[in-house]
């Protein structure tokens, strides 16, 4: 049995074409039973065998699911939604910004799946880059395995234009110790994943696929 009907599809087309108030309070009894319960339901599943393979992730799915409300404070769109739920396992859930993790994003559109530690702190960044200094070897050989390189092609983040003299000579081999960020996606442009009866094992696939990666950048700010 699936996790999500076309219900949950449906909601958020209709949010992104109506994206106010009004309308998502008008079809709030949709949110509930199409979209908050069943991702509810399936970010639990997802933690418990997250956990599995990382005993460090002992969350409720509260502590990793995003709000789906967004914050118009500081942005010049001022539209009061997000049109797509998505949340993140990892030890600290969505507040931990120095774990890496399993992140995925569903909405109308289709489905974003991916891992790493996106905007971590100066302690965790040098933590990283001295881990590279290490041993980068490890790191660069994970990236090029093929089950991550057919599903996420590269390690992505922003990165400095310019490094301390203490990692010039490294970033020659390595050229993502210059990262701020360290993480990976695999974007699908196709909402019918969302009804597949095995989306969990699907979602793992990703998780497993980036393990190596994972288990890197977690042993070097765990040190």
């Amino acid at each position: 049995m699936a996790y999500f009907t076309q219900e949950f599809i449906d909601f958020f087309s209709g949010l992104s074409r109506n994206n106010t108030r009004e309308w998502f309070q008008a079809h709030k009894r949709e949110y509930e039973r199409g979209v908050k319960r069943p991702f509810h339901d399936f970010v639990a599943e997802m933690i418990e065998q997250v956990a599995a393979l990382d005993p460090a992730v002992a969350i409720d799915p509260q502590d990793a699911i995003f709000r789906v409300a967004r914050d118009t404070r500081f942005s010049k769109d001022k539209t009061p939604y997000k049109t797509f739920v998505a949340a993140v396992i990892k030890r600290g859930g969505r507040k931990d910004a120095n774990y890496p993790g399993l992140f995925f994003k569903f909405g109308a559109d289709g489905i974003d799946i991916g891992g790493g530690i996106y905007q971590p702190d100066n302690r965790a960044v040098q933590q990283i880059r001295q881990a590279i200094v290490r041993d980068g070897g490890t790191l660069a050989r994970a990236i090029r395995e093929a089950q991550f390189r057919d599903l996420f092609t590269e390690l992505r983040g922003e990165q400095n234009k310019r490094l301390p003299k203490e990692f010039a000579e490294v970033a020659e081999r390595y050229a993502f110790i210059a990262n701020k960020e360290f993480y990976y996606y695999a974007t699908y442009d196709d909402s019918s994943l969302l009804l597949r009866s095995d989306l969990d094992s699907y979602v793992m696939k990703h998780y497993r696929a980036g393990q190596k990666v994972n288990g890197f950048l977690r042993a070097a700010v765990s040190s």
